[in-house]
């Protein structure tokens, strides 16, 4: 996979704070923002999807059972 190079302006304090937390976690920068934009948009992603079912399941009329009827459900397997 090729790459490319992303460049973007940020204060120098926040520079130092996230060079010091890329190195508590022994890891670069880069990787530090590339993981942290991904999860981004993989928590978006999720999130709209919970919302799109969400939806579907009350246009459907679905009933939803407690923990403790599924705990029972379970139990039963």
């Amino acid at each position: 996979m090729s790459q490319t190079t992303v460049t973007f302006r940020i204060p120098g304090d926040e520079k130092e704070l996230v060079s010091e937390y890329a190195k508590a976690h022994n890891s670069s920068i880069s990787e530090l923002y590339r993981n942290a934009v991904l999860e981004k948009i993989e928590n978006e992603i999720d999130l709209k999807t919970l919302k799109a079912e969400m939806k579907l399941s009350k246009e459907k009329k679905e009933v939803g059972i407690s923990q403790s009827e599924m705990e029972q459900l379970l139990s039963e397997v």
